[in-house]
């Protein structure tokens, strides 16, 4: 299929571990082994990504980032990624791994300063501990060059924060490198149902085919909602990213999406099912697919400011 390196994403899982269970993720059930990237496939992907003119968007897909040992050395073949943590090992240890390297922005899920509402949000999280370590790590990096976003999450179970609650707390008038940003709960195959979300909130980029997402493993895939990698497009431990991209796997993918045939596209079929919870979201990615490709790039850019 046609390439432009342009409209691809690309997440590299530096490790499928994670130190929480949380219910929204599906980690708990996660049908793929729990394990860390072998630094050589690491530096592998850095050259794959870089030599076909593309940018890293996240250093993690499943797992917690920070829990890789290498995580500054990631960052160094990855200075143009951002990093999303759940907090609980920020420690000042790794605040300084990662104040010593390029890395431009961590965000760090607090998710909600409600202490009660918080361990529903994050199965086995520590609220304590959490907000310790991050006003901890807000001083150690205050006045440094990187930006760092307290995540507060939209859901039906923090409508009563604000994120001037959440500004008050951590007290980041003190900070001019901190702010907060305010998040959805977008869920993936979840182990649980839970009042955080519906079924399953669609992602119109899947729909495009325009993520590239290297498993720890290896593995690749072409959604960042296939957690359990139903949809694998081809494996960087033997192939090359060109050789993946150039496939005829994704060519016979595409083709099967283009009929709307989800006989071997079961993460496509949840999607489409389960399109948020608007009966009328099947029809909104059946009119975006049908647009010329000049009209999807610009639905694509309005896209990316919610997935930026």
């Amino acid at each position: 299929m046609k390439f432009n390196p342009r409209r691809i994403k690309v997440l590299v899982e530096l490790t499928s571990k994670c130190n929480l269970r949380c219910g929204m993720c599906p980690l708990p059930v996660l049908r793929r082994p729990y394990e860390d990237m072998d630094f050589s496939l690491v530096e592998k992907a850095e050259r794959e990504i870089h030599g076909l003119g593309m940018k890293l968007k996240w250093l993690h897909e499943m797992g917690e980032p920070l829990l890789y040992s290498r995580i500054d050395d990631a960052i160094r073949l990855f200075p143009e990624a951002s990093i999303s943590t759940n907090g609980l090992v920020l420690t000042e240890e790794v605040g300084a791994k990662l104040l010593s390297s390029p890395l431009k922005r961590l965000r760090i899920s607090v998710d909600s300063i409600n202490p009660k509402v918080y361990p529903q949000l994050r199965t086995g999280g520590d609220f304590d501990k959490l907000v310790d370590m991050t006003k901890k790590f807000l001083e150690q990096a205050k006045g440094h060059p990187i930006r760092i976003e307290i995540q507060k999450m939209r859901s039906r179970m923090t409508v009563d924060e604000t994120i001037d609650d959440f500004r008050k707390l951590f007290e980041l008038k003190k900070y001019r490198n901190a702010r907060v940003i305010e998040r959805t709960c977008e869920a993936f195959d979840v182990n649980e149902e839970t009042d955080l979300h519906g079924k399953f909130y669609g992602c119109v980029q899947g729909a495009f085919f325009n993520w590239i997402v290297i498993f720890a493993d290896g593995r690749v895939t072409h959604c960042c909602y296939d957690a359990h990698g139903d949809q694998i497009i081809g494996d960087l431990k033997t192939e090359s990213l060109t050789e993946i991209i150039e496939g005829s796997k994704l060519v016979q993918m595409q083709a099967l999406f283009d009929k709307r045939d989800f006989s071997e596209l079961p993460r496509c079929a949840e999607c489409f099912k389960h399109g948020g919870e608007s009966a009328a979201w099947t029809g909104v990615l059946s009119g975006v697919q049908a647009l010329p490709e000049a009209a999807k790039d610009v639905v694509r850019k309005v896209l990316d400011v919610r997935y930026r």
